[in-house]
């Protein structure tokens, strides 16, 4: 008994499926009216057609079912009003060759709803040919270039008498000349209209005859001036009082019309004819006190915005200036495109008390600077595009995250194509709702922004970047990421290192594969033909076995380079310690501060002193006995010794220094307490510097040997001197006494 259900259940959808099958089939079908095939489709008890493109130049008969008619892209010139069914509501006859429009021509049709002329070549419209259309909702008359502002007032003749909720007039002025002016008197019929759609479209408007913006229709709720060559002026003070307008479409102002088909336009604008009427002296009494006062003397840079606006459109308007100090008062307003334009700096404190906006675009503006205090009432934003600018230099010295300090709420956030270098880590630090951030197109080497707090981040573009790795903390941090909201990152086009000291990044890029964009397409910079990113797992076994093999080598070379180089400059210093030491002294004393007296070195070859007395504190009697006696007093030379000739207060090494500089001759006393002694090592191995360094000669230094020091073996610590000569042994038998002293003088004399 199941079974049977079963089967019976199945063939009744087969039967329906049969029936609906049939249905769509006929549900569009080809029919003729008038020798013209059509298509038409039912939607009972209505018959909807379908006469586009058919190159008919007239209309033909149509049964009084149709209720909707699309003639788009014929011939038709004129229409015979017993053509038309009489219960039409949708009507297009845009793409014709209309040329004139009659009071007669849809006086057969007062059901018509919507009516779409446009591009129909039409010059005049006979006045009131729209006006007994009661039921008439959607009319759009727009490119009709010869049409003109002039033939406002005909077309919109008892307009305020239908249901009309949707007038478009895009491009009813040629395409070519002088800025136009809307005037007062061109919708002057339209007051009383509910009109809640208005375009003006391409009309090369230039300005608006005060007083038009605040004659429109209040139930204006969308008003569209895009295409325009619309300059400043003070209509804008006007928008206020549009109370329910909500989008307000100023774009692509002062772009020039398509070349060439311009400039062979035959188009000629339509010479309006000044007639003077009076209904219009009521309109300039009722505003000449609102633009006679000194509203305007007065003007605080407060913006005033229509209350209900929540669309402000002025993308690709060549605004150029710097954002100033001013006010704006929009409670509604939610979205604000300012891209493509010439903002070029947003330094300035936009004050907007109660503001609600959830998109704002600035992208491709030109700007170079940007300050917090531009955007810190946006605390609504979801949606920010500031791509394609130059903020990089704010971006990367904002480290205390002052920029976006109040865009809480922050969803979205485009940076691409900055020139940024870097980013501090706490510049999203109060974004923690973020879900998509666009950083490609710069010059990013690594990523330090920390994202651990944004559970609801989806998305990181660093795409076309400079990156070949990142580090440990960005890695951590975006780590928590993957796990907390399934965070996806682009890393294409980067500059990834494929290298052994990148193995640890390449790793952990393989452990979350899943969560890179495109990877399989990701390349290495340089360029390796072992390591593919489309086939990550064996390139990296392979990486690390180069890495491996050599890993041991590196730091075996690594360390016997740093060991030879140690041991190397170990021996350098010690050899050349005294070397050192004298270049070190000589570099303070040529940088050496006037500050105080100082011990100046010799500035020329005639010295102060002959002889530079080095000896120890056991010696001292044999220099006051023997040494002053035999060469100061005999032989009238003069000699520094530091017991007699130093100056107190002067550092011992200034005074041995300027000792050797302003001596002709350096006279070391060597015994073996001088030997010992390391003041006196100091005095003998600065003397032999001095020798080879300044005076090009090691026989500045003379050694007088006591035979307590030669009776065995020369000390190490002489034997340079000694092998040049520059030695002399005083004698123990005082007969030699007199040669000695005599082959001495002759030393230091020489």
């Amino acid at each position: 008994m199941q079974k049977m259900t079963l089967v019976n259940v199945f063939l009744w959808v087969f039967i329906f499926g049969l029936h609906h099958a049939e249905y769509v089939s006929e549900l569009k079908r080809a029919c003729i009216f008038g020798n013209v095939k059509c298509i038409c489709w039912h939607q009972y008890p209505a018959v909807h057609v379908n006469c586009s493109g058919r190159n008919v130049k007239w209309i033909p008969g149509f049964n009084d079912s149709v209720v909707w008619l699309d003639l788009s892209h014929n011939k038709i010139e004129q229409i015979h009003p017993q053509a038309l069914p009489k219960h039409l509501k949708y009507f297009d006859l845009s793409w014709n060759n209309m040329k004139n429009v009659r009071k007669k021509y849809f006086s057969s049709v007062p059901e018509l709803n919507f009516l779409d002329l446009s591009y129909c070549n039409i010059k005049d419209v006979e006045e009131g040919a729209f006006g007994d259309l009661d039921n008439l909702q959607h009319l759009n008359i727009s490119f009709n270039r010869n049409l003109g502002f002039a033939s406002l007032p005909n077309l919109t003749f008892h307009l305020s008498k239908t249901r009309i909720s949707s007038l478009h007039l895009n491009g009813i002025t040629c395409m070519t000349g002088t800025g136009t002016t809307l005037r007062l008197h061109h919708l002057r019929n339209i007051r009383g209209a509910n009109i809640t759609e208005l375009s003006l479209d391409s009309n090369r408007l230039e300005l608006f005859e005060p007083g038009v913006i605040g004659w429109l229709p209040k139930t204006l709720e969308v008003f569209s001036v895009a295409s325009n060559k619309l300059t400043t002026g003070v209509y804008l003070l006007e928008f206020a009082s549009m109370t329910n307008l909500r989008i307000f479409n100023a774009s692509l102002q002062l772009h020039p019309p398509k070349y060439p088909s311009s400039v062979f336009d035959r188009c000629q604008d339509k010479v309006e004819r000044q007639i003077y009427d009076g209904s219009n002296d009521s309109i300039r009494e009722m505003l000449g006190n609102y633009y006679n006062n000194d509203y305007f003397l007065n003007f605080n840079w407060t913006i005033p915005l229509p209350p209900n606006l929540e669309t402000y459109d002025a993308h690709s308007s060549r605004l150029y200036f710097h954002v100033p100090d001013f006010s704006v008062h929009a409670p509604n307003l939610r979205h604000v495109y300012l891209q493509n334009n010439f903002i070029m700096s947003w330094a300035g404190y936009i004050q907007m008390k109660n503001c609600n906006i959830l998109t704002l675009d600035l992208s491709n503006n030109f700007c170079s600077q940007m300050s917090p205090q531009s955007i810190q009432d946006c605390k609504h934003v979801r949606y920010l595009n500031i791509s394609h600018n130059d903020l990089g230099r704010d971006l990367e010295k904002d480290t205390e995250g002052k920029l976006f300090k109040n865009l809480g709420k922050l969803e979205v956030l485009d940076l691409s194509f900055n020139k940024i270098s870097s980013l501090p880590r706490l510049l999203l630090r109060n974004s923690k709702r973020i879900k998509y951030i666009n950083v490609s197109n710069n010059r990013l080497s690594d990523w330090e922004v920390g994202v651990s707090d944004m559970f609801n981040l989806a998305l990181i573009d660093l795409s076309q970047n400079k990156i070949t790795t990142l580090n440990e903390n960005a890695r951590a941090s975006i780590e928590r990421g993957f796990k907390h909201s399934n965070l996806s990152i682009d890393l294409s086009n980067n500059a990834l290192a494929c290298s052994c000291e990148n193995h640890e990044f390449l790793t952990w890029m393989k452990y979350y594969k899943q969560h890179f964009i495109d990877i399989e397409n990701y390349t290495c910079f340089p360029q390796n033909d072992r390591f593919h990113f489309n086939t990550l797992e064996t390139s990296l076994i392979l990486l690390s076995k180069v890495c491996k093999s050599y890993f041991g080598w590196y730091i075996g070379t690594a360390i016997t380079l740093t060991v030879f180089c140690s041991v190397l400059t170990g021996i350098l210093l010690v050899k050349n310690k005294w070397k050192i030491r004298y270049i070190i002294y000589k570099t303070k004393q040529k940088f050496k501060s006037g500050n105080g007296p100082n011990i100046d070195g010799s500035t020329n070859l005639n010295y102060e002193h002959d002889v530079f007395l080095s000896y120890s504190g056991c010696t001292l009697m044999f220099v006051l006995n023997e040494v002053i006696p035999r060469l100061e007093e005999n032989r009238n030379m003069k000699l520094i010794i530091r017991d007699r000739d130093y100056l107190p207060g002067f550092p011992k090494t200034d005074s041995i220094m300027h000792s050797l500089e302003e001596s002709r001759k350096t006279v070391c006393i060597v015994s073996k307490k001088y030997l010992e002694s390391r003041w006196r090592d100091y005095e003998l191995n600065m003397a032999k510097v001095e020798g080879i360094i300044d005076r090009g000669r090691l026989d500045f230094v003379i050694l007088i040997l006591l035979p307590e020091v030669y009776s065995n073996s020369y000390p190490r610590k002489i034997m340079d001197l000694v092998k040049k000569n520059c030695y002399i042994e005083y004698p123990e038998e005082s007969c030699a006494y007199d040669d000695f002293w005599e082959k001495l003088v002759d030393m230091i004399e020489s």
